[in-house]
């Protein structure tokens, strides 16, 4: 349903420490505004919910990647 939920969990993971889905809900909200329970991040990551393109961009303000990569169109 979504292309960008493998990475968004990957780059969740990659962070220094690991971030938990309210870590990112946290971030997602400082970053950008933008409010996403733990429960939707959960959703978006196992990819049964759709993302918006306004979503893209505050997970790609929150992890510091480019949409590109979170999109899966390219290698970090």
């Amino acid at each position: 349903m979504n292309a960008v939920g493998a990475r968004v969990r990957e780059a969740r993971f990659q962070q220094d420490p690991q971030w938990s889905l309210e870590d990112l809900s946290q971030a997602l909200l400082q970053n950008g505004g933008l409010e996403l329970t733990p429960a939707t991040l959960s959703k978006i990551e196992r990819g049964r919910r759709s993302v918006y393109d306004y979503e893209v961009v505050a997970f790609c303000r929150a992890f510091k990647v480019e949409p590109r990569w979170l999109l899966g169109m390219d290698d970090r």
